[in-house]
């Protein structure tokens, strides 16, 4: 079956790039894992960026349909005044949690492969990824833009950036640091709280002081 086929080769692209990296990577290697000929890769998918975009979007859809659903439920639920920050921050972190339990080992694969695409891909790549979610961007800044309206545009879109790099930083190194200290052994729940905690005072923090003119100039230089 056709749909048999195209997951036996989304398996195995994830399993490929996780394991060697996109760019060493070959769409040959991928058919050999996959018990597929190249004409199958190139039918379903046309190219090994559209193939690795796909690996991707498969995973991170689900997610974000959950992230948009929390967020609609609490905005219908919290009429003029909104949602508070913690609820908006715990809508967008929950969901990746939620569904490494459900992946399990397979997750950890698809970690590696989010890993390698920061450093392994152009920018050209990362920019049609990245439009892709601009609606999920758009309404979790706008909500947050509400919670915390002290914080201009600039600011509130680095933050969300760090945000979203300390959640996938805990996602991706947490078992190494339990097995390197197990007294830090949290719940997923717990886990999820610390960060939405961790996550939401960084939000809140007042804006940094303006950079002196000096240190300006010595950084121009």
């Amino acid at each position: 079956m056709a749909s048999d086929t195209k997951n036996r080769i989304l398996d195995a692209a994830e399993q490929q790039f996780g394991d060697r990296g996109f760019a060493e990577t070959s769409l040959r290697d991928i058919t050999k894992k996959a018990h597929v000929n190249l004409a199958a890769v190139n039918y379903h998918f046309g190219s090994k960026e559209a193939l690795l975009a796909a690996v991707l979007d498969r995973r991170l859809q689900p997610i974000n349909e959950r992230r948009l659903q929390l967020l609609d439920n609490l905005e219908s639920q919290s009429g003029n005044e909104g949602p508070s920050l913690r609820e908006i921050v715990r809508a967008f972190v929950s969901p990746p949690f939620e569904k490494q339990q459900e992946w399990g080992d397979t997750g950890q694969t698809f970690l590696r492969v989010l890993g390698r695409v920061h450093g392994e891909t152009n920018d050209e790549f990362r920019e049609v990824f990245m439009s892709e979610y601009e609606l999920l961007y758009q309404r979790f800044t706008a909500a947050l833009s509400r919670a915390v309206p002290h914080l201009g545009n600039a600011d509130l879109t680095w933050r969300m950036m760090f945000m979203v790099g300390s959640m996938a930083f805990t996602m991706s190194w947490s078992k190494s640091i339990v097995l390197r200290d197990p007294t830090a052994s949290l719940s997923a729940n717990e886990t999820i709280e610390s960060l939405v905690t961790f996550a939401s005072a960084g939000l809140a923090a007042e804006q940094p002081l303006e950079i002196p003119v000096e240190t300006r100039r010595r950084e121009v230089q």
